[in-house]
């Protein structure tokens, strides 16, 4: 049974990290291999510690990793706790602007993910601006990462159409070993039920808040998102990723990926 620490990155806000980190969280237990340890980077907006609060095979921390005048402490007491908690796979939901407190710590970071027997995932939430390409290539720890996936959130447009696409960087990440997926789009009308009910995201198909039609919105969406975006990242043998890590925006299966 592997470990890993997946650091769900993208730097902007509204990009996608928290709706992404909790589909990671759900496919994680779906699969049953260990418990999941979330940590919410924001104090202020702990979105995602509070929809996992009290789900079975989920505990939580808060860490404020929105600390650049304090980035080393910052670091210091957030890998002081995951060494202290453990647990197979740690999730943590990054703040905007966590470059400034993760990727400036990177040295510290990454050889202790390593020294503490995990591997080090980052998923990088693409938007429909140039920032997004920027700020990826920047980051040291998308550059130190074991297994990496860029996240093109469809909410945000039509991915095809985002300057990702047309960027000479996304080809240097493709072929470094990188992946690439798709988030798909929740309608808007049930995107913002889904946001006040707390819990997993696949048991809302059973929710008494959403009607018939909205379940089944929901279980497509969620089924759609971990085939496109979370299972590639941590499924190194399930069948399908090749295409040179890309998913492909019009919704086919992922395929296999040589190499990594």
């Amino acid at each position: 049974m592997g470990k890993d620490i997946l650091i769900v990155h993208g730097d902007k806000g509204g990009v996608g990290k928290s709706t992404y980190a909790g589909l990671a969280i759900d496919y994680q237990i779906q699969k049953g291999d260990g418990e999941v340890v979330v940590v919410e980077g924001d104090k202020k907006i702990d979105d995602v510690s509070r929809r996992y609060q009290g789900v079975s095979g989920v505990t939580g921390m808060i860490v404020d990793l929105a600390r650049p005048d304090f980035s080393e402490e910052a670091i210091l007491g957030l890998f002081e706790e995951i060494e202290r908690r453990g647990g197979n796979h740690i999730v943590i939901n990054l703040p905007s602007g966590g470059s400034s407190t993760i990727d400036a710590q990177a040295e510290i970071v990454i050889p202790t993910i390593r020294s503490l027997g995990y591997e080090v995932y980052v998923a990088w939430l693409i938007g429909a601006d140039e920032d997004s390409v920027t700020l990826a290539e920047e980051s040291a720890m998308c550059r130190e990462a074991d297994k990496k996936i860029a996240v093109l959130n469809e909410k945000e447009g039509n991915p095809e159409k985002f300057p990702w696409y047309q960027s000479g960087f996304r080809k240097e990440w493709l072929e470094s070993g990188g992946l690439e997926g798709v988030l798909p789009c929740l309608t808007e009308r049930v995107a913002i039920k889904v946001r006040k009910i707390p819990g997993r995201y696949s048991d809302l198909e059973r929710s008494p808040e959403l009607v018939i039609v909205e379940k089944a919105s929901v279980s497509r969406w969620v089924r759609k998102a971990w085939e496109m975006a979370v299972a590639p990242l941590y499924a190194a043998g399930v069948e399908g990723l090749s295409n040179g890590g890309v998913v492909s925006p019009d919704h086919n299966p992922p395929r296999r990926k040589n190499g990594r």
